[in-house]
Protein backbone atom coordinates (compact mmCIF):
# COMPACT_ATOMS: atom_id res chain seq x y z
CA UNK A 1 0.00 0.00 0.00
CA UNK A 2 1.34 3.45 -0.94
CA UNK A 3 0.44 4.99 2.44
CA UNK A 4 2.42 2.35 4.32
CA UNK A 5 5.38 2.83 2.00
CA UNK A 6 5.29 6.61 2.49
CA UNK A 7 5.04 6.27 6.28
CA UNK A 8 8.00 3.91 6.37
CA UNK A 9 10.02 5.99 3.94
CA UNK A 10 9.42 9.25 5.83
CA UNK A 11 9.31 8.71 9.59
CA UNK A 12 7.51 11.16 11.87
CA UNK A 13 10.79 12.60 13.17
CA UNK A 14 11.90 13.54 9.66
CA UNK A 15 8.53 15.14 8.87
CA UNK A 16 8.58 17.03 12.17
CA UNK A 17 12.12 18.31 11.56
CA UNK A 18 11.20 19.36 8.02
CA UNK A 19 8.04 21.10 9.26
CA UNK A 20 10.03 23.08 11.84
CA UNK A 21 12.59 23.97 9.17
CA UNK A 22 9.86 25.26 6.84
CA UNK A 23 8.45 27.37 9.70
CA UNK A 24 11.91 28.79 10.42
CA UNK A 25 12.43 29.63 6.75
CA UNK A 26 8.99 31.26 6.65
CA UNK A 27 9.80 33.45 9.66
CA UNK A 28 13.14 34.43 8.13
CA UNK A 29 11.46 35.32 4.84
CA UNK A 30 8.78 37.35 6.65
CA UNK A 31 11.56 39.30 8.38
CA UNK A 32 13.33 39.86 5.08
CA UNK A 33 10.14 41.14 3.43
CA UNK A 34 9.60 43.48 6.38
CA UNK A 35 13.06 44.97 5.86
CA UNK A 36 12.49 45.32 2.10
CA UNK A 37 9.16 47.08 2.66
CA UNK A 38 10.74 49.41 5.22
CA UNK A 39 13.50 50.27 2.75
CA UNK A 40 10.94 51.09 0.06
CA UNK A 41 8.97 53.26 2.51
CA UNK A 42 12.15 55.07 3.62
CA UNK A 43 13.08 55.91 0.04
CA UNK A 44 9.80 57.47 -1.04
CA UNK A 45 6.99 59.08 0.94
CA UNK A 46 3.54 57.96 -0.23
CA UNK A 47 1.40 61.14 -0.38
CA UNK A 48 2.99 62.78 -3.44
CA UNK A 49 3.52 59.60 -5.45
CA UNK A 50 1.88 58.88 -8.76
CA UNK A 51 0.26 55.44 -9.14
CA UNK A 52 3.18 54.34 -11.33
CA UNK A 53 5.99 55.64 -9.12
CA UNK A 54 8.97 53.38 -8.68
CA UNK A 55 8.12 52.95 -5.00
CA UNK A 56 4.51 51.95 -5.71
CA UNK A 57 5.58 49.52 -8.43
CA UNK A 58 8.17 48.11 -6.03
CA UNK A 59 5.55 47.68 -3.31
CA UNK A 60 3.27 45.91 -5.77
CA UNK A 61 6.04 43.59 -7.00
CA UNK A 62 7.23 42.80 -3.48
CA UNK A 63 3.65 42.04 -2.42
CA UNK A 64 3.30 39.63 -5.33
CA UNK A 65 6.62 37.97 -4.48
CA UNK A 66 5.54 37.65 -0.86
CA UNK A 67 2.25 35.97 -1.81
CA UNK A 68 4.02 33.62 -4.23
CA UNK A 69 6.57 32.53 -1.65
CA UNK A 70 3.87 32.15 1.02
CA UNK A 71 2.04 29.84 -1.37
CA UNK A 72 5.20 27.77 -1.75
CA UNK A 73 5.56 27.56 2.04
CA UNK A 74 1.94 26.43 2.29
CA UNK A 75 2.59 23.77 -0.35
CA UNK A 76 5.65 22.54 1.55
CA UNK A 77 3.66 22.37 4.80
CA UNK A 78 0.78 20.51 3.14
CA UNK A 79 3.10 18.05 1.41
CA UNK A 80 4.77 17.25 4.72
CA UNK A 81 1.36 16.21 6.05
CA UNK A 82 0.23 14.33 2.95
CA UNK A 83 -0.82 10.78 3.65
CA UNK A 84 0.21 9.27 0.33
CA UNK A 85 1.92 9.97 -2.97
CA UNK A 86 -1.37 10.54 -4.77
CA UNK A 87 -2.23 13.34 -2.35
CA UNK A 88 1.25 14.84 -2.81
CA UNK A 89 0.81 14.87 -6.58
CA UNK A 90 -2.63 16.46 -6.26
CA UNK A 91 -1.24 19.15 -3.96
CA UNK A 92 1.46 19.91 -6.54
CA UNK A 93 -1.07 20.02 -9.38
CA UNK A 94 -3.36 22.42 -7.52
CA UNK A 95 -0.41 24.59 -6.51
CA UNK A 96 0.86 24.88 -10.08
CA UNK A 97 -2.61 25.63 -11.43
CA UNK A 98 -3.19 28.30 -8.80
CA UNK A 99 0.28 29.75 -9.28
CA UNK A 100 -0.15 30.08 -13.05
CA UNK A 101 -3.44 31.97 -12.57
CA UNK A 102 -1.83 34.21 -9.96
CA UNK A 103 1.17 34.97 -12.17
CA UNK A 104 -1.06 35.95 -15.08
CA UNK A 105 -3.10 38.23 -12.82
CA UNK A 106 0.04 39.74 -11.29
CA UNK A 107 1.49 40.46 -14.72
CA UNK A 108 -1.71 42.25 -15.77
CA UNK A 109 -1.68 44.28 -12.55
CA UNK A 110 1.94 45.32 -13.05
CA UNK A 111 1.22 46.27 -16.66
CA UNK A 112 -1.76 48.40 -15.61
CA UNK A 113 0.15 50.04 -12.78
CA UNK A 114 3.15 50.90 -14.93
CA UNK A 115 0.93 52.16 -17.76
CA UNK A 116 -0.96 54.44 -15.35
CA UNK A 117 2.06 56.75 -15.21
CA UNK A 118 3.00 56.45 -18.87
CA UNK A 119 1.92 58.91 -21.54
CA UNK A 120 -0.66 57.64 -24.04
CA UNK A 121 0.71 55.75 -27.03
CA UNK A 122 2.28 58.08 -29.57
CA UNK A 123 2.76 60.94 -27.11
CA UNK A 124 6.30 61.99 -26.33
CA UNK A 125 7.60 64.40 -23.74
CA UNK A 126 9.56 67.32 -25.15
CA UNK A 127 12.58 68.63 -23.32
CA UNK A 128 12.16 72.22 -22.11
Amino acid sequence: MVTDQLSRAVPYEVRDFADRSVEQAKKAFDGFIGVVNAAIDDESPRPAESPASAANLSRLAVGFAERNVQGAFELAHNMLHATDLTQMLELQRVFLETQMKALKSQMRSLERASAAGSPPAGVTHKAR
